[in-house]
């Protein structure tokens, strides 16, 4: 399925929709992928939130919350890469209706088990993790069959991730509201079966095929230009780490812990308006300058959170810092894309998930230590420095990125 692929200028070598987003959504082929994709994604941020809260309102505390939190965590972010692998193997269908039944049954086991099982909660929280449907790179694959509307699908895809990181907490106030936790757990478990399960049973979802090629133990990792960009990506979620943990202690040190909803929810928004400002346009530049010129400017963006001095400015920052997020996502699928050798390309998207929950997890720890042994300011100069870290990296390795399916030399 990998196969129309671009040379150097990637992204801007492609014939874009006239009418952006919406000609995307009017792709017959993907309409139904599009529609299963975003009901299996829908839960991931509730679900990730209510088990928390399910764990904390059976009396443990919040350390076992945590430990529980970080299992599934740690299940997906480790056994991602190499679920996708199968799905460059096998195909789309037989993968997506197994994690689809395993990911809920997994869940549905969690809330059955005795408060006192511990050991029991972590071993279901970590298949439900490990299980977790690869949609999302199913989906980006599939994408990049259409080439006429590739730029814009994936425009379509960051857009669709803010709107997963908004509205996912959400729903998850709304189940609250009218049912209890262990609902909550389940919902969410149920909700990204049947979006893997009617995923895959979508005609452009059945006919995918990765290209054939050479079968290697390092698989989507023996492209040179995709690790180099995973560096890149995972440094820009360290930002992102330290900002989760770094925004909450801001709200709070500025008279309401209530606000950080609204300063989150100012992020996410400013990053579905950029999205869909972005599905519509032409790259002037290549996208591997675009990508490293767009981080220049994120990174500018990120120092004004240390000018913030109340949650409405803090608020208004991050909106306008959400406004290149979504576009800069775009770019780095377009980039991934074209990174990855033509036989992992599920694979490769999988594992630019694996490295942002890895870096942003790395950046809550940074984020902690500074807050602890020093300030939130401290903190959030942290995030600025991993976003010019990111940058410098980007701008380096730029030529890189521009090379399809680059591959490292074999090892001796």
């Amino acid at each position: 399925m990998e196969t129309p692929r671009t040379g150097v200028g990637g992204a801007a070598q492609l014939p874009p929709a006239k009418n952006g987003i919406a000609a995307a959504l009017r792709t017959k082929s993907m309409r139904a992928p599009l529609f299963w994709s975003a009901i299996g994604r829908f839960p991931l941020y509730l679900v990730s939130l209510a088990l928390v809260v399910f764990t904390t309102s059976r009396g443990a505390s919040y350390g076992s919350a945590g430990l529980l939190l970080a299992c599934y965590s740690l299940g997906a972010a480790v056994f991602a890469p190499f679920v996708a692998r199968r799905v460059d193997v096998h195909g789309q269908t037989p993968l997506l209706l197994i994690t689809g039944v395993v990911h809920p049954l997994a869940l549905i086991g969690f809330v059955s088990t005795e408060s006192t099982s511990l050991a029991t909660q972590a071993a279901c929280v970590t298949v439900a993790g490990a299980a977790i449907p690869p949609i999302s790179g199913c989906i980006r694959a599939l994408w990049i069959a259409v080439d006429s509307t590739r730029q814009v699908g994936f425009s379509l895809e960051a857009v669709l991730s803010e709107s997963f990181v908004v509205f996912g907490p959400l729903l998850l106030s709304m189940v609250l509201f009218w049912g209890s936790p262990a609902t909550a757990v389940v919902l969410g478990g149920v909700l990204a079966g049947a979006g893997a399960m009617g995923m895959a049973t979508t005609r452009a979802s059945r006919a995918w095929r990765a290209a054939a090629g050479k079968r290697d133990p390092l698989g989507a990792l023996r492209s040179a230009g995709l690790v180099r960009l995973l560096v890149v990506l995972m440094s820009a979620a360290v930002a992102t780490g330290v900002f989760n943990i770094a925004l909450p202690a801001f709200a709070r040190d500025h008279g309401s812990a209530d606000s950080v909803g609204l300063i989150f929810g100012a992020w996410g928004v400013g990053g579905i308006l950029g999205g869909l400002w972005y599905g519509g346009r032409k790259l002037r530049w290549s996208a591997e300058l675009t990508f490293a010129a767009g981080l220049l400017v994120l990174s500018a963006f990120t120092g004004l959170t240390l000018l913030a001095w109340n949650n409405w400015s803090m608020g208004v920052t991050l909106g306008l810092e959400g406004v290149l997020i979504a576009p800069l996502t775009a770019v780095s699928y377009e980039l991934v894309a074209r990174t990855a050798r033509p036989d992992t390309v599920t694979e490769a998207f999988s594992w630019a998930i694996t490295v942002n929950i890895g870096g942003s997890a790395v950046g809550a720890q940074l984020g902690g230590l500074l807050i602890g042994n020093h300030s939130t300011r401290a903190a959030l100069l942290g995030a600025v420095v991993a976003m010019f870290v990111a940058t410098a990296v980007a701008l380096a390795a730029r030529h890189r990125f521009a090379t399809v399916g680059e591959t490292s030399p074999a090892p001796a």
